[in-house]
């Protein structure tokens, strides 16, 4: 009797063991990340949820205010931290739903006053993290405040927010929003050193 059938089973025996050992060691490797942390990370719902927080800024851009406050969820455990509506750099806390949506209503209703000044939000750098129903966003972001005189003012922010995944939608209930530096002035493409609009 020919060898050559016995080593061709062995060979395959080999195989099959090797490739089920390969599968088996990749899922225990994923069972040990995940029981180490609790958290099995979704890439597809960070990318969804960083999506969520830029619309947002999109909606405030576009003075879609009332859109963009569907987007705001609050919480009633977790602070939310601002900055003062008048200078865009005192911190400000917020315990609740009820103080988070009268601030964020303040904010909104400035905006849409206008009084010589436009508001908008540059496309900010996101990292975000993410599970099925809970999401993790850091941001840097650039506020620019154009005013009639032709002056405008740079602000920029860091922000780390939370959001959960509701039944219509990514919903943000807390925020933490710094300062990064000072604020910019300039006027007609050159610095200005003292601006009238400094709060």
């Amino acid at each position: 009797m020919s060898n050559k059938p016995r080593l061709l089973g062995v060979t395959v025996l080999l195989g099959t063991f090797a490739v089920g050992f390969m599968i088996a060691s990749r899922q225990a490797r994923t069972e040990v990340q995940a029981g180490r942390s609790g958290v099995v990370w979704d890439d597809a719902a960070a990318e969804d949820v960083a999506h969520a927080l830029h619309h947002m800024h999109e909606l405030v851009n576009e003075g879609k205010f009332d859109e963009a406050a569907k987007m705001i969820a609050g919480d009633d455990v977790l602070m939310t931290f601002e900055l003062g509506l008048d200078d865009n750099s005192t911190p400000v806390v917020l315990r609740s739903k009820e103080e988070l949506f009268r601030f964020m209503k303040q904010l909104f209703e400035g905006a849409q006053k206008n009084d010589g000044v436009t508001i908008s939000l540059d496309r900010p750098s996101h990292r975000a993290r993410a599970t099925e129903n809970l999401g993790i966003v850091t941001e840097e972001c650039t506020v620019r405040f154009r005013y009639a005189n032709g002056e405008e003012r740079v602000d920029k922010l860091f922000g780390t927010t939370i959001a959960v995944r509701y039944p219509d939608g990514w919903k943000f209930i807390q925020w933490h929003m710094s300062v990064a530096g000072p604020p910019k002035y300039s006027k007609a493409g050159g610095p200005v050193r003292k601006s009238s609009h400094v709060h």
